[in-house]
């Protein structure tokens, strides 16, 4: 007669390997959806973007050659899909920087050249899953776009350290007066760490400065570290 396996490990035990399973499972969601991302960045730079390129090459040859309402024509065509180009480029960064795949999320943040922003990373950061990595570098830039929008005079610093989680602060030296509004920036922001388990905090007095603290779990799996040896 078949019986079944007594479970002989403790509740604690059982626990664990419950979370554990849970985590890996979020992980693997969480990192499969920035490998899609990934993948469409690449599809429209490697197909759409080099079309459009080839496109308004032609076109400038054929300005060479053209003359009166055909030139016009030929002149306005090559401006719309260079118009176009540039709009797609800037989605393309907007979908999965290529830098912060090939260089990691400090290189990328200092790539985003913002003006008076000054970016901190006083250890080295463990290897960062896509998704968390993706999150990180949404959320800081969010975060300073932010910053210079309300002080854009008032000098910025980025600070990202790591521990189990991935903590970026963001200061602005602004008036302060910055508060999480449903349905507006600072708001959203939080919505969409919070939905990836992480969380946000708002610290901005009146005369500031103004504080903005993300913190973005990394997933890790039982007995896994954060710390870079």
């Amino acid at each position: 007669m078949w019986k079944r396996k007594r479970d002989t490990r403790s509740n604690e035990a059982r626990q664990a390997e419950i979370i554990a399973q849970l985590t890996a499972s979020r992980r693997a969601i969480a990192d499969a959806y920035e490998v899609e991302r990934a993948r469409i960045e690449r599809d429209l730079h490697d197909g759409a973007q080099q079309y459009l390129v080839a496109a308004s090459i032609k076109l400038g040859e054929a300005q060479l050659t053209a003359t009166g309402p055909t030139a016009e024509l030929i002149a306005a065509a090559k401006d719309n899909i260079d118009a176009g180009l540039r709009a797609l480029r800037t989605t393309v960064h907007g979908i999965h920087p290529q830098v912060l795949a090939d260089h990691g999320l400090v290189a990328a943040l200092a790539d985003a050249a913002f003006p008076n922003v000054r970016i901190h990373a006083p250890h080295p950061l463990p290897q960062l899953s896509p998704s968390v990595l993706a999150a990180g570098y949404f959320f800081a830039t969010e975060a300073v776009t932010n910053a210079l929008k309300y002080a854009p005079d008032a000098p910025v610093s980025v600070l990202v350290t790591a521990d189990a989680a991935l903590h970026i602060t963001v200061v602005d030296e602004g008036p302060g007066g910055a508060h999480l509004i449903p349905g507006h920036g600072l708001a959203g922001m939080a919505q969409r760490l919070e939905a990836f388990g992480g969380s946000v905090e708002v610290s901005s007095p009146n005369g500031g400065p103004t504080r903005v603290a993300g913190s973005i779990p990394l997933l890790l799996e039982r007995g896994e570290t954060a710390v870079v040896q």
